[in-house]
């Protein structure tokens, strides 16, 4: 019996950290390039011993157009990449601005990364007769100069990966490799929406509340069953 209490109780606790999961998700429907976070699965692992188990869903999220010239977003695979305080960082968050000090960067600061390095465009801006634009294999250029080309790149083991704010990851000891042209196309004045289907969060969400409830209600049961053993052992 208190095996069993014990059995439904991290059932429970499992199911809490789902329901977190999810108002997570759903939180971030309209976050930028959010990949949606898969809720907790218990395996089984070769050592027959039970692990949890968290993943990231990568799948692309809608394009939506915002003439923005400096919104980019990523049609296939692959990820911004960005030099953050810890280290190079990647996104599907392609949301950004011209700094002070003339780079491209994040709404968080961190500067976007081309081939070359972080991308500066200095003063060129100044000439209102050019546009910035890119092309769809990144190629940004201030009318015809060619400023440098955007940093695309996939991470060589994503189930490794680890999400360091809500929409930027690490890749782990495995690091990334730079994407191959034809497998992404960049879309200037895009902005990449979350992955979150709302349907599916709240149906998820009723799920797991059901589960709760029937958890509770066995740990209840179990615990007056304990309790009532214990009042005839005192017989």
């Amino acid at each position: 019996m208190i095996k069993g209490i014990y059995t439904a109780a991290r059932g429970l606790n499992s199911r809490m950290k789902n329901l977190e999961i999810v108002a997570n998700n759903l939180a971030n429907l309209n976050t930028t390039g959010f990949k949606r976070v898969v809720p907790f699965s218990e395996i089984i692992n070769r050592y027959g011993k039970v692990e949890i188990k968290k993943a990231t869903d990568y799948q692309q999220g809608n394009l939506t157009k915002t003439s923005n010239p400096l919104d980019f977003a990523i049609s296939g695979k692959g990820f911004f990449v960005i030099q953050t305080a810890n280290g190079p960082e990647l996104t599907r968050d392609g949301k950004f601005k011209v700094s002070v000090d003339g780079h491209i960067v994040t709404k968080q600061g961190n500067k976007v990364l081309g081939k070359n390095g972080p991308i500066s465009v200095n003063n060129l801006l100044l000439d209102k007769n050019k546009k910035l634009t890119i092309s769809s294999n990144g190629d940004i250029r201030y009318g015809d100069i060619l400023i440098d080309t955007l940093l695309i790149a996939n991470m060589n083991s994503p189930e490794q990966s680890v999400r360091t704010a809500g929409v930027n990851f690490t890749t782990g000891n495995d690091g990334f490799q730079i994407a191959s042209r034809g497998s992404y196309s960049i879309k200037q004045g895009y902005q990449e929406e979350s992955n979150i289907n709302p349907i599916k969060e709240m149906e998820e969400m009723i799920r797991l509340n059901t589960e709760y409830d029937s958890a509770h209600k066995i740990i209840n049961y179990l615990d007056q069953s304990l309790g009532q053993a214990n009042q005839i052992g005192k017989v």
